[in-house]
This record gives structure tokens, sequence and C-alpha cells, in this order.
């Protein structure tokens, strides 16, 4: 933060190396979640996170190549596609489905020809492709996803309207194989020889990620609160709260309550979270913001919305633009007002959402905006 301003930058993962600290690691995290759990009840937590021996990454050989032989760009192409696909292919699939109820309904209506029913759906989803989590949190893979979209967007954008052309076959052994035809033939990003194979076969790359699961607390009925009094959600109700009704900008907090700073960064931002909230609720006029918090202590957001979350961030689902979520990673060490959290809001939430973030930043009382908690810590 400089002069009050929220920066928008990507936060590094520091991965360590070494099989033996690796593995110390996954047994002292193990023993931890054992005793946290039977704190919060042996029902806390319902599904195991991963092997306590699953490394921590891919092992990478002395010319920056996988175990498949795949280069930085081959990998980032194939790590695109694993997190583009899971959000665009079920939208254009009901878009697809629609129309069909459509021409199969009669009259004039189920006569007539559609255009660009599909581009506007594609354009959204892969312009913001390099921004979800699995990507925009590793500093190399990010880059080198800016680098192909920059050189091929249209090439990728083209590769799944011929896909809808082509029948939209969900399965790779169906005359279509995505890697071939935007990894390969669009993008240039694999060689011909990697490129022949279907993208599945190149799940198990030695990171243990293929056999990974994810943790989540019992999902809550909807709209119930959390400790703090913000909407409590899980790894299985995160799609169902942040992202499945496009007509609400959500705001969403991935906090670990006290493993981070000893809990003293939650102590602080959930203040200001809290703030907002009731700034934004003061205020009928206008659209609402639903502020949201996932205790990623206990919950492994699956792909493609959270993947890697090791330390605490703030992320804005905004309305209407959902498949383009925007993160803060400036984060402050928790230090930050309910004014810094409005202007985060201002700056990628949706339009209406933004003018009154900004309203409210220009009306709201000052021991509102700018209170800090951590000042009094130290005192």
């Amino acid at each position: 933060k400089r002069n009050g301003v929220v920066r928008f930058k990507a936060d590094r993962a520091e991965h360590g190396s070494g099989g033996a600290m690796r593995r110390l690691r996954w047994w002292v995290a193990a023993f931890a979640l054992m005793c946290a759990t039977r704190l919060r009840g042996v029902d806390a937590v319902q599904v195991v996170q991963r092997p306590l021996d699953a490394p921590a990454e891919a092992p990478r050989f002395a010319n920056g190549k996988d175990v498949f032989g795949r280069d930085a760009r081959c990998r980032t192409c194939h790590a695109l596609l694993n997190t583009l696909n899971p959000r665009l292919v079920p939208a254009l699939l009901k878009i697809k489905a629609k129309e069909a109820r459509r021409a199969s309904g009669g009259g004039a209506d189920s006569r007539a020809v559609r255009y660009g029913l599909y581009e506007e759906t594609i354009e959204a989803y892969v312009q913001s492709a390099c921004t979800t989590q699995d990507l925009w949190h590793a500093k190399e893979t990010r880059k080198q996803c800016e680098r192909i979209m920059e050189e091929h967007e249209d090439d990728v954008a083209s590769a799944y309207t011929r896909w809808i052309k082509k029948g939209a076959p969900e399965r790779e052994d169906e005359g279509w194989s995505w890697n071939w035809e935007v990894c390969r033939k669009a993008t240039n990003s694999c060689s011909e020889q990697l490129g022949m194979h279907a993208l599945s076969e190149f799940d198990d790359d030695g990171s243990g990620a293929a056999e990974r699961k994810y943790r989540s607390e019992p999902v809550p009925a909807p709209g119930t609160l959390d400790a703090d009094g913000l909407l409590k959600v899980v790894a299985g109700s995160f799609y169902d709260v942040a992202v499945k009704d496009d007509t609400v900008d959500v705001l969403v907090y991935t906090s670990f309550p006290t493993q981070h700073m000893e809990g003293a960064f939650h102590r602080w931002i959930i203040q200001a979270l809290v703030a907002v909230k009731a700034l934004f609720a003061a205020d009928p006029t206008g659209p609402t913001l639903s502020v949201a918090a996932v205790d990623a202590e206990f919950n492994d957001v699956p792909p493609p919305y959270g993947t890697g979350t090791t330390t605490p961030t703030l992320c804005v689902y905004p309305a209407g633009n959902k498949g383009w979520p925007r993160y803060i990673s400036d984060v402050n060490d928790g230090q930050l007002t309910a004014r810094d959290v409005l202007f985060f809001v201002m700056n990628t939430a949706s339009a209406g959402v933004a003018e009154k973030a900004k309203r409210l930043m220009e009306t709201a009382a000052a021991d509102a905006l700018d209170r800090k908690p951590w000042e009094r810590d130290e005192l």
C-alpha cells in the first residue's frame, strides 16, 4: 500500500526444495490439521486433503522441462486449458442446450438463425483466462500465459468456436483434442509430438495433483453467517455463493484466522471487512455487495477458483463477469482500513457497486473509514 492506494500485483508463493524437508512440512501440517479437527469436532473436515508424501511441485530437470518433456510454455498452455475449460465449456453447453430447446419449439422463432450467440461468452472467458488464481499467483506461469494470450488470443477463441461448430464433443476420443487444437494448432505452445496426446495424459506430472482431494467443512444453509458476521463459505459451497449468481458482486476473503501472523492479520482485516459490509447495508440506494469469507485452514477451494492458496487474500467476483475474478495482492499484512477495501472494490466490482463504493468513500464518517486497529494493538 502506497499513499493509501492498494496496489494490484501477484503474490509469490515460496516453494521449498528438498524431499526430506518437504515430507517434514507435510507431517507437521497433517498433525496441526488433526489437532484442529478434534477441537472443532470430528465432522468439521469432511475430505482428506492429499497424500502426506505428495511433493509440493512437479519435478523439473536441468533444461527446465518436466517428466513429459514439456517446456514452460507448453506446461502453461495445458494449465490454461485446465482452468479455462471447467468454466467456459459448461457455459457454452448451456447456450447450446437453450438453442436446441428453442429450435425444437416450432413456429417462426424456431426457424430464425441467430448469429453471435457464443462469441460474446467465449471472448469474456478467454480475455480473463490468465487471471484465475491457479495462473495468476504463479509468477512465471502468469507471464507465460499473458505472452500466449497476447500473441494468440483470437486463435484460442477461434478454437472454441470450431469446437461448437463440430458439435461440442465432450470426450477427446470423439474427434476433438483440446491439446492439439489449442496448444499445438492455435498457439504453437507444444511440439507436434506432445500435441498428439490427449490433455488428460498429462495429469500426473509427479506433483501429486492427480491424487489430490479437497477438504471442506460441512456445507451450511444458504445465508449462514460466520462468527465475524460475514457470509460463510466452504469449499463445497464456493461456486454457489461466489460464482453462480451472475447478478451479485461478491467480495471473498480467504482467511487463515490463526496460522498467519499468529492471528493478527485476521484480527485486523476482519474489522475493515465488517465495516464495509455495514456501510453497504446502511445505504439502501443502488446495488449491494455480498461480503463472504472462507476459512482456508479447513477448506481447500477447488480449481479453478482457489487452488494453491497459502496466504490470506481478497477477491471480487463482479456481477456480469464472474469468469474474471479480481484479486488484491498487496494486503499489507492485514493493515487495511475500510477505505482501502472500498478503494479495491471501486476498482474491481461491476459499475453500480463500484460507483456506490466511491460514494461511500466520500460520504461515510472518517472514524468508520479510517479506523486502524493495529495501532491499538501496538500500544
